[in-house]
């Protein structure tokens, strides 16, 4: 098996090179990932600059772009052929309105859009130390998840609790949650003068959702949550066409939503 790896932390990042050792269990490996950090760069891609691969070791690149882009120039030019995309292990959760923001899972769900089983791992704690631990722990874990990833195609989004809290609890297949960060902005002047702006959001409130994955960390199991990116909101469709129609502008035409089924 031909294993893809990404993140969002960098290629230098403790978490990749943990993920890597513990997947060259399985097969052979091969690193696509950004030159430095990308956190919160979302699914961008990038189309007005020219990009840059360098070799670090073999079949480990660097690439000066964001997470879709090494997954799009892994797949659309180096032409490796991977059949699964590993991203992670990121410094911190990836839960809830998180998966909006987050370069990590969207490296997952740029491979499966392309048709590749694709998992976004992360951990809750993000000091490196930590991280490193997880590697004793992290071989079962993928021992389970990669055979499920491999038969139900699409990306995962896994959330491993603080190594602290190990042994865990058990895994838990869940829906995303609600996470809140606090709304702050952060006004300062630089040398000349001039105001420039850190986005913060310290606080994080989480509320008690069951099935959730935010729950699922708090009672210390593991979530994995199916992804997909269809943003369609379904069960509104035919409420928005009896809308527009109300207010005076008939839809030509009435999608319906697909056969889960199908």
């Amino acid at each position: 098996m031909r294993i893809l790896l990404t993140n969002d932390d960098g290629i230098h990042a403790t978490g990749i090179a943990v993920l890597a050792r513990v997947a060259e269990r399985f097969g052979e490996v091969w690193v696509v990932a950004p030159d430095t950090e990308r956190s919160g760069v979302s699914h961008a891609i990038t189309l007005f600059k020219p990009l840059r691969l360098k070799q670090i070791q073999p079949r480990w690149f660097a690439c000066d772009g964001t997470p879709t882009d090494c997954i799009y120039l892994a797949l659309h030019q180096m032409q490796i052929a991977p059949d699964l995309v590993l991203s992670g292990v990121n410094a911190g959760p990836n839960l809830a309105h998180d998966v909006l923001y987050s370069g990590t899972v969207s490296g997952a769900l740029e491979g499966a859009h392309w048709g590749v089983p694709s998992l976004a791992i992360s951990h809750c704690n993000s000091k490196e130390t930590d991280i490193a631990a997880l590697e004793p722990m992290l071989g079962e874990i993928l021992t389970t998840l990669l055979p499920t990833a491999l038969e139900l195609g699409g990306a995962l989004n896994v959330n491993l609790p603080s190594v602290h809290r190990a042994p865990y609890a058990g895994i838990a297949v869940t829906s995303l949650g609600r996470r809140y960060y606090s709304n702050e902005v952060i006004e300062r002047n630089d040398p000349r003068g001039q105001p420039y702006y850190w986005i913060g959001g310290a606080k994080v409130t989480m509320p008690d959702l069951e099935g959730s994955d935010c729950n699922a960390i708090r009672d210390n199991l593991i979530s994995v949550t199916p992804l997909g990116d269809d943003l369609t909101r379904h069960a509104s469709v035919s409420r928005a066409a009896e809308l527009l129609a109300h207010h005076g502008m008939r839809p030509a035409t009435t999608a319906s939503a697909p056969d889960p089924g199908a």
